[in-house]
């Protein structure tokens, strides 16, 4: 009697060591190489479109006059900004969405 209670302690912590192990492993977040290189890759496009959005934006306010005749050629460089950093976010968008669909599937 006394062995099938300590077998049944040790089954039970052999379980819960598992699920323990599971949770931590479904819980952290690692980036695979190519996740790495899209993030290094976009993100100083990123950065220089929302700088180049506040530059716009500070520079228009303080001094219309000045920023007035030059602004379709701001916009124009601006919108170039556009396209990559959109392409850029659906990428990191659809890994996510591909990695929490991934996750939902093994639980």
């Amino acid at each position: 009697m006394a062995q099938d209670e300590e077998r049944n302690i040790t089954e039970e912590l052999i379980q819960a060591r598992v699920e323990i192990e599971r949770l931590k492993s479904k819980s952290s977040t690692t980036l695979s190489g190519t996740e790495f290189l899209t993030l290094l890759f976009v993100l100083p496009i990123i950065l220089c479109f929302v700088i180049l959005g506040t530059i716009i934006i500070w520079k228009t306010t303080s001094n219309p006059s000045e920023v007035a005749p030059h602004l379709d050629i701001i916009l124009v460089a601006f919108a170039i900004f556009a396209t990559p950093v959109g392409a850029g976010l659906a990428a990191i968008t659809a890994r996510f969405a591909a990695e929490g669909k991934k996750k939902e599937s093994e639980i």
